[in-house]
């Protein structure tokens, strides 16, 4: 039997046959970059809430599951994790207040500083998010049996971990070094 030439290495078992080796990669790019820019459409996120009857903006329903998840934050903490400015996020708060969904108040560590917090109508509608969020998987998972479910479950979260411990070693490679200090380069591959 000879040898496929290089680069056309048959493909292991349960991988899809003609594949040239490592070609994968190439294909789960693709396919979480796909996937990435679909859930992170506007229309997407609000079709999606939409089912429970909320009409909510994407950007204000963003910020409604930040405060659900991680609590109280200072607008400027908001501001970072949207990728947006003081402005900005004025604007979201506001809309937000004036809908009853989340008030400001005191930092209670800072006196000068303000937490936005959901008041019980906004942890309400974050409910609602979820409940629209496993009607999402529900319906995306849908023909696929319990053993598939738990090993993409499985699988996925194994990604998101490496994803997150390369997103800090990446931080970390990219911090400056401390003055007087040469920068610390790790060679390719180097372990933290």
């Amino acid at each position: 039997m000879q040898s496929p030439p290089p680069g056309k290495e048959e493909a292991p078992e349960g991988e899809p046959a003609g594949q040239a080796a490592g070609e994968y990669r190439s294909l789960l790019i693709s396919s979480l970059t796909r996937v990435l820019g679909e859930w992170t459409a506007p229309e997407f996120l609000s079709s999606v809430v939409a089912r429970e009857g909320i009409h909510l903006d994407p950007p204000a329903i963003v910020v409604v599951t930040i405060l659900a998840q991680d609590g109280p934050q200072r607008p400027s903490s908001l501001a970072a994790r949207l990728v947006t400015g003081a402005s900005n996020i004025s604007k979201i708060i506001k809309r937000l207040g004036e809908t009853g969904l989340a008030v400001r108040g005191a930092d209670p560590q800072d006196a000068r500083a303000h937490l936005v917090r959901l008041t019980p109508a906004g942890h309400r509608i974050a409910s609602a998010f979820v409940r629209a969020g496993d009607g999402l998987v529900d319906e995306l998972l849908a023909g696929w049996n319990e053993a598939d479910r738990l090993a993409f479950v499985s699988l996925l979260q194994r990604f998101e971990a490496a994803t997150v411990r390369l997103s800090a070693q990446l931080s970390a490679d990219a911090a400056p070094a401390p003055t007087g200090e040469e920068p610390h380069h790790r060679p390719s591959g180097e372990q933290l």
